[in-house]
């Protein structure tokens, strides 16, 4: 609001009444009055224009971006925010590798779309160290995920950052798939019995029938066996939910040969640098491609699907988060699916199609019958 008008006033003891002329006028919301005695009105209206024409031309000019913070000092408070997460020490070899290309004393607001493309796109160029291929879409996406991350919680959490750049990950080929056939698993777990490390066969047998992950089987501790209830426990998971996992009789098994205790790991040590060696030369006797300790938990779940466990089922048993992640797992086995088709083979073809010969002798009746109409 802006006005032009005049004021009278008396001096005190004084009879005489003093003019001014001058206006008021609202800036940053508070009132403004300017009066002088030597105005007149047009003096007060030119005055006047001329706080408004200077209002209207810094409305017009670009807002101050906010002073924010660098890249480096963002990634310290985004670690520091993830520091109770198990995979810390990958979560910040990444970053740090973002921080390296893109500088530590960089202004988070410079890390722009752009930028990032231009980064994606020097890493498609760029091949493993490991196998001398071209880096994979993970080895490329996993980084871009967690500088994601970083400027969402940036932008919505600190309110640094005005918005959040798009980022475009690549395309990732489907999980890879690996489980032990019947035979497999045989040859596998004679060549462990074999093995120098006594614990070997024990450890990759429980791990078969109990689909527990790697650290979950090491990790596991005697006070955490209720063989009364043909369940284990487990307390420290990836998820961080605490489940239980119910005993087949090949797993109970194992328990009864190494038990019973009452306290200590049931498989010695929780270090699998222990095992790796034997592990190795295990695979290599059992004459297993590609295979790997994990894909011991794959076969778990695929072996519990092709026996008739839903897959819901299995995600409890896995102890997943959602039954995304389980659908990787759980995939039935060409035989299985064979067997599965080969179902249909049991019902009577009179039950599913009309008898040919029934349909041929139709056809001519039906064919008099539309000449007839």
């Amino acid at each position: 609001m802006a006005e032009v008008r005049q004021r009278t006033w008396k001096l005190p003891g004084q009879r005489t009444k003093r003019l001014a002329w001058g206006f008021t006028v609202t800036v940053g919301g508070k009132r403004v009055r300017q009066y002088r005695s030597e105005w007149t009105k047009d003096d007060a209206e030119r005055e006047l224009a001329k706080v408004k024409l200077g209002l209207e031309q810094r409305s017009k000019e670009p807002k101050a971006e906010a002073p924010g913070i660098t890249l480096g000092e963002a990634v310290e408070r985004f670690i520091a925010a993830k520091s109770r997460n198990k995979s810390l020490a990958e979560t910040k070899r990444l970053l740090d590798g973002l921080v390296l290309y893109f500088g530590k004393e960089t202004p988070l607001a410079k890390i722009t779309a752009d930028r990032i493309a231009t980064w994606q796109a020097e890493r498609l160029t760029m091949v493993s160290r490991q196998t001398g291929q071209p880096l994979s879409a993970a080895a490329i996406n996993r980084p871009l995920a967690f500088l994601r991350a970083v400027l969402r919680m940036a932008h919505q959490r600190w309110e640094v950052l005005s918005k959040v750049p798009h980022i475009e990950l690549e395309k990732e080929k489907q999980g890879r798939l690996r489980f032990l056939s019947s035979d497999e698993a045989t040859r596998l777990l004679a060549a462990c019995q074999d093995s120098k490390n006594h614990n070997l066969a024990d450890l990759v047998e429980f791990t078969i029938f109990t689909g527990l992950r790697q650290g979950e089987a090491l990790g596991l501790t005697w006070d955490l066996v209720e063989r009364s209830r043909g369940v284990i426990l487990i307390e420290k998971s990836k998820s961080s939910r605490r489940r239980e996992v119910p005993l087949c009789t090949r797993a109970d098994a194992v328990l009864v040969r190494r038990g019973p205790k009452e306290s200590g790991l049931v498989f010695e040590s929780d270090n699998f640098d222990h095992y790796r060696s034997a592990w190795e030369a295990a695979v290599k006797r059992a004459r297993l491609e590609d295979f790997r300790f994990h894909d011991l938990r794959h076969t778990f779940a695929s072996w519990s699907v092709q026996r008739g466990a839903s897959v819901q089922e299995v995600k409890e048993l896995l102890g997943h988060a959602s039954l995304a992640m389980t659908m990787r797992y759980a995939h039935p086995s060409p035989e299985h699916l064979r067997r599965a088709v080969a179902r249909l083979d049991d019902l009577p073809a009179s039950e599913v199609l009309p008898n040919r010969a029934q349909a041929r002798a139709q056809e001519p009746v039906e064919e008099v019958a539309l000449l007839a109409k």
